[in-house]
């Protein structure tokens, strides 16, 4: 597939830009998705960490969203009353718990908030080669795991230095 841009340097301007764009949109999505379902957009997020790494500990949880653990239980209470997850004991530690998705009862609720974007999006990647969309995803699991490490940092910075 060629670039309709002049040089590389427009091309990776070009491509900085749409991951803004669809960075923001995305968070837009969400926030969409949860409204409709009468959610706090960082707990249809953190139910869709539960989902895509499984059960995890609440603490473990809390890193990951960068929630204090005493919104992760708030959290987890909203969400165990939805249906959506079930706190377990830890099996090595008693004073942790771990978080359970129940993924079929938040899927049967979720999915009808998805389906279009999920439809569009098949539109959008029938119009690819499999060595583009081979392409496509490498980019893309590299830029999350970017995007994960720059979470990192700016969180670790914070926590050294005040705000503006």
């Amino acid at each position: 597939m060629s670039s309709p841009f002049s040089d590389r340097a427009s091309t990776a301007a070009a491509l900085e830009q749409a991951l803004r764009e669809v960075s923001g949109q995305s968070v837009l999505f969400s926030h969409a998705v949860a409204d409709r379902l009468g959610m706090n957009p960082a707990d249809l997020e953190s139910l869709d960490i539960l989902a895509r790494y499984g059960p995890m500990t609440a603490g473990r949880l809390a890193e990951l969203t960068g929630l204090t653990t005493g919104a992760i239980t708030g959290l987890v209470d909203r969400l165990e009353r939805r249906g959506y997850a079930r706190r377990e004991p830890h099996p090595t530690d008693r004073r942790s718990v771990i978080v359970q998705p129940l993924t079929e009862t938040a899927e049967h609720d979720l999915t009808p908030s998805y389906a279009g974007m999920s439809q569009a999006m098949r539109e959008l990647m029938s119009g690819y080669s499999d060595a583009e969309l081979s392409v496509i995803t490498d980019f893309l699991t590299r830029a999350a795991a970017i995007t994960a490490d720059q979470i990192t940092a700016v969180r670790s910075k914070a926590a050294k230095e005040p705000g503006p």
